[in-house]
């Protein structure tokens, strides 16, 4: 049935070419057959040129970046297709009208970013003459502290780890790698002295490399690794045995659940080793390069601590009995 009572309000819902179609809110149950049948007729009055402008940019999003960046994307898109499908032409105002729905100002900035890409890719391929998004801005948001865990939790984590977990979680200590970049991480990746990882930038999609230093740790886990497969972390049995790891994102909650501390994330490990660095004095640009940042301010989100260069400049105002105190 497609128009049936929600809550104590009629709702229409209905399926097609695969995408799913729904308002709720009505009074009554003819209203909603009315609006459903407004929005069958807005359905046969396509915009061609922006259908086509979509279908573009979610294949070139498939071919050039990540699964998980496709698909937000792909999930977004086609909620433009179902409200903006029987416009002529899309307008600021309509942008401005969609983004203002967001829950909050970070979800409107994140879905405006998705819109400016994907008129600007309309205007790299000549499919529009102008965005129509350009010059709307970005809402101002507070940025919030990122998440370090404490040594404390970290170690009671690892002890309570099995072996291949242990060495999992201590590889992106240890290598500051992105959970993806260690996942893919190959055989052939592995040298004597340094691992080469490999991340996608989202400017141009390139794909980056850069080397990282194997410290004791890192080289004592890669050798432990057995050579079941062409990567060094991947499934150990089973049908998928040798296969590349996906986000593994019940194994690091559950063990914070065992071990009774504040649930955090493989991304929040990057943070917890870039800490450690700037706590024992290693400049910024060094951490910078292995964290993989192309700008030093990204970096510094990742530091919480008070480098001791920086202590060390603050004391240097320091003036021997020049004001009693």
């Amino acid at each position: 049935m497609s128009v049936y009572r929600h809550q104590g309000k009629w709702k229409y819902d209905f399926w097609k070419n695969k995408v799913r179609h729904q308002e709720g809110g009505f009074p009554t149950k003819q209203e909603a057959k009315a609006q459903e049948a407004e929005a069958r007729k807005n359905l046969k009055q396509i915009n061609s040129d922006f259908i086509a402008l979509c279908e573009s940019r979610l294949k070139d999003l498939k071919e050039r970046r990540t699964a998980q960046y496709f698909n937000e994307n792909e999930k977004f898109i086609k909620k433009l297709v179902v409200r903006w499908r029987a416009k002529k032409k899309i307008v600021r105002e309509d942008i401005e009208e969609c983004i203002l729905e967001a829950s909050t100002h970070f979800v409107a900035n994140k879905e405006l970013r998705f819109i400016k890409a994907l008129f600007n890719h309309g205007l790299e391929r000549e499919m529009l003459s102008v965005n129509p998004a350009d010059r709307i801005k970005y809402f101002s948001v507070e940025k919030k502290k990122k998440y370090i865990p404490p040594k404390k939790d970290v170690d009671v984590i690892l002890s309570l780890a099995t072996t291949e977990q242990k060495y999992y979680l201590l590889a992106i200590i240890n290598s500051l790698a992105r959970v993806n970049e260690i996942n893919k991480l190959k055989w052939s990746d592995d040298f004597e002295k340094y691992i080469v990882l490999r991340t996608r930038k989202s400017k141009n999609s390139d794909i980056v490399e850069r080397k990282i230093p194997k410290n004791k740790t890192l080289k004592k886990i890669i050798e432990s690794m057995p050579k079941i497969g062409e990567y060094v972390f991947c499934h150990m049995s089973g049908k998928q045995k040798g296969e590349m790891y996906g986000y593994r994102s019940k194994m690091l909650k559950s063990l914070c659940r065992k071990a009774k501390v504040k649930i955090f994330t493989y991304h929040n490990l990057r943070h917890y080793g870039a800490s450690r660095l700037a706590d024992a004095g290693v400049p910024i640009t060094d951490i910078q390069i292995l964290l993989g940042h192309q700008r030093p301010t990204t970096t510094d989100i990742y530091l919480q601590s008070i480098r001791p260069n920086l202590v060390e400049a603050m004391e240097k105002l320091e003036v021997p009995n020049e004001t009693p105190l």
